[in-house]
């Protein structure tokens, strides 16, 4: 009973409840989020390194963050809506542990102008998870994601990377394990080659940690011969904190 209440509430109820806090929303608000919780999201601007997305503190002069110059990333540049703080990590939790697929398409919608940051993406695609991390959540956040972002922007969407495996777990790791760990565990699907091949490549994640996810996912899409390839994510860690 209980399952089928769960079923029945995600598609008659979720136009009216905030997907933070859960709370009934009375005000206008252009996204499923109440103000409150909107004006919390700490949303990135300004001036930003133009390899990971992140703002630079300091003179506007400066166009990569330190952090980025010795990255070396496959993919030529990333966009992130927001940091993973407070209100955005309650509501990728939901979408990825709480089964709120139907938060991915309000997410792809506060996303929107990341994609008109690139130059004319032809195609997206998405970070892969593996067969038992889609049985365990029922879907793939970033799948559902960029799905939806396709949608909105008129964009085609392909299914272009598989995941073989989970290496270790990635917390605790430096950026250098996290990409050996990475290493190997995802793959290139053949038959979507051509569906690459000298286009503009959008690869659309949740949320970006140290960004080397979306290396690999970029360098194994390399193979395909894309013109160049761009990421962006709704959320993304703080790299470059202010200096006391």
């Amino acid at each position: 009973m209980k399952n089928i209440w769960s079923k029945f509430e995600n598609l008659f109820m979720t136009d009216h409840k905030c997907m933070s806090c859960g709370r009934e929303i009375k005000d206008k608000t252009k996204f499923q989020i109440c103000n409150d919780c909107k004006n919390k999201i700490n949303v990135i601007n300004g001036n930003l390194c133009k390899i990971c997305g992140d703002e630079i503190c300091g003179t506007e002069n400066i166009k990569i963050c330190d952090r980025c110059k010795n990255s070396n990333y496959a993919f030529m540049s990333n966009r992130s809506l927001c940091y993973y703080d407070t209100v955005p990590a309650k509501i990728i939790k939901k979408l990825k542990y709480g089964k709120r697929k139907y938060y991915a398409k309000h997410i792809a919608e506060m996303m929107q102008s990341l994609v008109t940051c690139f130059d004319n993406i032809d195609v997206i695609t998405f970070v892969p998870v593996s067969s038992k991390r889609r049985k365990e959540r029922g879907f793939n956040q970033a799948e559902e994601i960029a799905k939806e972002l396709g949608l909105i922007s008129n964009i085609s969407v392909v299914d272009a990377l598989e995941k073989l495996y989970d290496g270790k777990t990635q917390a605790g790791l430096s950026q250098k394990e996290r990409r050996e760990n990475l290493k190997g565990t995802i793959k290139l699907k053949n038959e979507i080659k051509q569906e690459i091949k000298g286009k503009n490549v959008l690869i659309v994640d949740d949320v970006f940690t140290t960004g080397s996810t979306l290396h690999e996912c970029a360098s194994v899409l390399q193979k395909a011969e894309p013109k160049k390839i761009f990421t962006c994510t709704f959320a993304k860690t703080k790299f470059n904190m202010p200096k006391n």
